[in-house]
């Protein structure tokens, strides 16, 4: 069963229980527009389509939030409101909650909740191939990422990407740090960083011929 927006409420479709047809459905502008004007503390407005309603959309979600007595407030709201909106994109984002030892697994299904925020835990955890026991920490982190002005778009690609993003980021953030101390130590680093970044994100090095005898 899925659920849509009907400019006030989600409303159940029939559909079954976690098909890519199932998942939410992006608001139209004028829709989009109505759910932010209309925003409550118990129903923030979807992640936008259009750039141009992005932060209007997450400074509602923020004042929803905000609008909640303390003492009605979830851990989801409370992490939310407490961690810090430092993100500039999505993938900012990412860094910020790898930063936390926040696993692969629980921000894709963070992604989940912000992109279906009308759907159960239980559909959600299908969806992320998460774990139940980690929902509220999703919640919380999907909350916290609809306070950013970015758009359905962006947090859908950024899920499709994430295996690839969390792959290949400790050796970008090694390049990133052998890069910061070429001023210091001359072009030596840079040679060094170009070097490494190559060597630890191709895997196609150690398919070389070069390689094939010395592992043989």
């Amino acid at each position: 069963m899925a659920l849509v927006w009907n400019g006030d409420r989600f409303v159940s479709e029939a559909g079954s229980d976690t098909d890519e047809s199932d998942s939410e459905q992006p608001l139209t502008e004028s829709e989009q527009h109505a759910a932010i004007l209309n925003a409550k503390a118990s129903n923030p407005p979807p992640l936008p389509m259009h750039s141009w309603q992005a932060r209007a959309t997450s400074s509602a979600v923020l004042q929803c939030l905000f609008a909640i007595p303390e003492e009605r407030r979830t851990s989801a709201h409370d992490y939310a409101l407490r961690t810090r909106l430092t993100a500039a994109t999505v993938a900012d984002w990412v860094d910020q909650q790898l930063d936390d030892r926040r696993t692969e697994r629980t921000i894709r299904y963070a992604f989940c909740f912000a992109l279906n925020p009308g759907r159960t835990n239980i559909w959600n955890a299908k969806k992320a191939k998460g774990n139940l026991q980690s929902a509220c920490v999703a919640k919380g982190m999907a909350l916290h990422l609809r306070c950013h002005p970015f758009t359905r778009f962006e947090v859908a690609r950024a899920c499709n990407l994430l295996h690839h993003y969390c792959t290949h980021r400790e050796a970008r953030n090694l390049a990133r740090a052998l890069l910061r101390e070429r001023t210091a130590h001359g072009s030596d680093t840079l040679d060094a960083a170009v070097v490494l970044l190559g060597f630890h994100s191709v895997a196609r090095h150690f398919g070389a011929y070069r390689y094939r005898f010395a592992t043989q």
